[in-house]
């Protein structure tokens, strides 16, 4: 029987990050062979600041025999998805098929019940993988697919970033809270990302309002993320689009480009483009330890993936979404 304990990523000792760490490095190395090592660094930054918008995190580890070896990620969303929870449970390479990972799984539900979750769903799972395939056998069915796309920052050519503004409209940029004027106009252009292709997922779209932007933006600060926007705004003064890009604590020399929308009647002008390649620019500029780009794009989403292309972006991994009911 497993040992399930919460972890606590403020308190967590030394010699928990290190047990911890050591899991999720012989996980990554198994998973991810073609990728570079991964480091204590990243591990700590992944979960002490975590995705803003992915909801409250969760983290618990499991034991057998006073050995760690299983870790669930549990992320609750917010703000008309109450109903959902997105799981990622990682096994001890050397202990899976030994049902460590469905006894795990079944305690995390039960946990998420009494916190009125309806569905579960697990995303990042390699396509075709072994953990698509454990999920299947366990009821989930395949709901969405994503790719993972990074830009290599010492090969790309910089010349890819030189695009003009479409004729009629300005960018605006912000490090951290959105100006007073435009807060109001930028809540309303958040809502087109709801138009991004995410299939049969139960992740529904967010109402995006004044209040909502200055929440997340204080939950960024709180994690001490460094979080960009650059937008686009029409003659009239509206915002009509936006791209978003940031850097964690420990993890400075990757970049994550976050969501990019465009209001669908400014569409077809390379505003996308424009406003991504910009950022690109800017936080580069600042930002000379970087070294790379990291982005997730629908599969679905075909025009914002060939956008990246041409930012010089490559496709590296497709990941499957799966789905079950609590």
């Amino acid at each position: 029987m497993l040992d399930v304990r919460a972890f606590d990523v403020d308190r967590a000792s030394d010699a928990e990050w290190d047990e911890l760490h050591e899991l999720q490095f012989s996980v990554y190395r198994l998973e991810f062979p073609e990728r570079p090592a991964l480091t204590r660094q990243e591990t700590i930054s992944a979960l002490r600041a975590p995705q803003v918008q992915a909801g409250e995190q969760l983290v618990w580890t499991a034991y057998r025999d006073g050995r760690l070896v299983a870790r669930a990620i549990v992320n609750l969303p917010a703000d008309g998805n109450r109903h959902l929870a997105v799981v990622r449970i990682q096994v001890r390479p050397e202990v899976r098929r030994q049902g460590i990972g469905t006894e795990f799984l079944r305690t995390v539900e039960a946990m998420l019940r009494d916190r009125g979750r309806t569905q579960v769903e697990g995303w990042n799972l390699t396509l075709g993988g072994p953990g698509e395939r454990w999920a299947q056998r366990l009821g989930f069915r395949f709901v969405h697919t994503t790719v993972l796309q990074i830009l290599e920052l010492g090969d790309v050519d910089r010349g890819r970033w030189e695009v003009a503004v479409p004729s009629g409209y300005r960018l605006v940029r912000w490090i951290g809270a959105a100006p007073d004027d435009l807060v109001e106009a930028f809540a309303k252009a958040r809502a087109a990302i709801g138009d991004a292709p995410l299939g049969e997922s139960e992740l529904g779209a967010v109402e995006w309002t004044a209040d909502r932007v200055r929440r997340v933006e204080a939950s960024y600060r709180e994690r001490d993320i460094e979080h960009r926007t650059v937008v686009a705004v029409d003659p009239g003064g509206e915002v009509v689009g936006l791209t978003q890009m940031e850097v964690r604590p420990l993890m400075r020399e990757r970049l994550r480009q976050g969501d990019t929308a465009v209001l669908a009647a400014h569409r077809g002008h390379r505003l996308g483009l424009a406003m991504k390649a910009a950022m690109l620019r800017w936080f580069t500029a600042d930002r000379v330890d970087a070294a790379q780009v990291w982005t997730a794009t629908g599969a679905g989403n075909t025009h914002m993936i060939e956008v990246n292309h041409r930012l010089g972006f490559s496709t590296e991994r497709a990941f499957s979404v799966v789905s079950r009911s609590l």
